[in-house]
């Protein structure tokens, strides 16, 4: 059997099923349906607490109790490191300008480009309609 812990009133031990043999008994003799739906009821509805008889038990797990390791003095001068994900991120090459925007002015300087005047961005000068909102950019003033 395996040993469960009751809710309500803490104890440890061994469940039992509920219901009384002695009560299934007397309902075969009895009848013999009778006797069946009760031992089918009292062995499907799980165990109770061999205490109180609450239905309210889990399975017990013990936690285990470890000794305490004494740390060295090397372990408390080292400062914990830990690591979150911006720190990573940033100390990647590839990212090193990834958030830096380019200024107004230099983009002004490069006139293959110019801004969409229905969606404001920026879309080739020789485009003919809009990549972004699909609107002719052609005709508009």
């Amino acid at each position: 059997m395996s040993t469960v812990e009751c809710i309500s009133c803490g104890h440890v031990g061994s469940a039992k099923t509920k219901g009384s043999f002695f009560v299934t008994i007397i309902l075969l003799f009895i009848g013999i349906l009778p006797g069946i739906i009760y031992e089918i009821w009292r062995r499907s509805g799980g165990k109770v607490c061999s205490a109180c008889g609450s239905q309210n038990v889990r399975l017990y797990v013990p936690t285990p109790r470890t000794a305490q390791q004494p740390i060295n003095h090397i372990q408390q001068a080292e400062p914990i490191r830990t690591h979150n994900k911006t720190k990573l991120v940033a100390e990647d090459a590839y990212s090193y300008n990834a958030g830096v925007r380019l200024n107004q002015e230099d983009q002004s300087e490069n006139s293959e480009f110019k801004e969409c005047p229905f969606c404001a961005e920026q879309i080739k000068i020789a485009a003919i309609k809009c990549k972004h909102c699909g609107s002719m950019v052609e005709d508009a003033p």
